[in-house]
């Protein structure tokens, strides 16, 4: 063989090998089209000088494809959703797990009304400055508490959240463990959401783990969580009004 059909035979050996590795894991890519432009063009300092009030004003956090996701790392109607379900609450009180940059937190503080209350834990959270720069921007920051720490470790208060979002690490014990920590901190007729736990249309990115802890509180938690139509990769539950057994001393 010469050494010209050689290095084609290469070419397209790696090429072959590298097309295999990208059907079977997409998010390589998506991975590496999105963080160069992560920090040089989403962050909060970016903030548009509009008031922020509506679902609308806040779509300058989202993008128009997964390689380019922005501040709010999420896809339009998972977004949507929980916009439109936080509007719905009178004086919701709202506990987020896991906020990274900090896009779904101004969602739910802008979706809030005046008396809604936004708390959110994460145990190493980015951009800290610039969120709490952008909340008090927008007339924002008295509605959300900002706690840096382990989630599995943060006071749950019992019958006390309208929503409990769940989007930390998606491995399956640390879901489970969020899960089983928070479980009882909504209200009945309050909602749990599990983000990346579904795939409720086509494309919607989901991790093993978060689908599993999902499919296990439908199976085994039903007397206390209904499941309702998944909205992307959200797993949607609704608390019932069974009150939990009572823990032992």
């Amino acid at each position: 063989m010469s050494a010209s059909c050689g290095r084609q035979f290469l070419r397209k050996l790696w090429r072959g090998l590298l097309v295999l590795a990208l059907r079977g894991h997409p998010e390589i890519a998506l991975d590496a089209l999105r963080k160069p432009i992560w920090d040089e063009q989403y962050s909060f300092a970016a903030i548009p000088e509009y008031p922020q009030h509506n679902f609308e004003d806040i779509t300058w956090m989202l993008a128009s494809n997964p390689t380019n996701k922005a501040l709010l790392i999420m896809e339009l109607d998972e977004a949507a959703f929980l916009f439109r379900l936080v509007r719905s609450i009178p004086s919701a009180q709202i506990m987020e797990i896991g906020r990274g940059r900090g896009g779904s937190t101004f969602l739910f503080a802008v979706a809030g009304d005046s008396g809604s209350t936004v708390t959110s834990v994460d145990i190493e959270p980015r951009n800290e400055d610039l969120l709490r720069a952008a909340l008090e921007k927008s007339g924002l920051a008295h509605k959300v508490h900002l706690l840096t720490g382990n989630s599995h470790e943060a006071p749950a208060r019992e019958d006390h959240y309208e929503l409990v979002f769940i989007d930390g690490d998606h491995s399956r014990e640390a879901v489970r463990r969020d899960y089983e920590h928070w479980k009882r901190a909504v209200r009945p007729g309050g909602h749990l959401t599990l983000h990346n736990a579904a795939v409720g249309r086509p494309l919607a990115q989901a991790a093993g783990g978060a689908i599993w802890v999902a499919d296990k509180v439908a199976a085994e938690d039903k007397d206390y969580y209904r499941r309702l139509p998944d909205v992307g990769s959200l797993a949607v539950f609704s608390r019932t009004t069974k009150p939990w057994p009572r823990v032992s001393d």
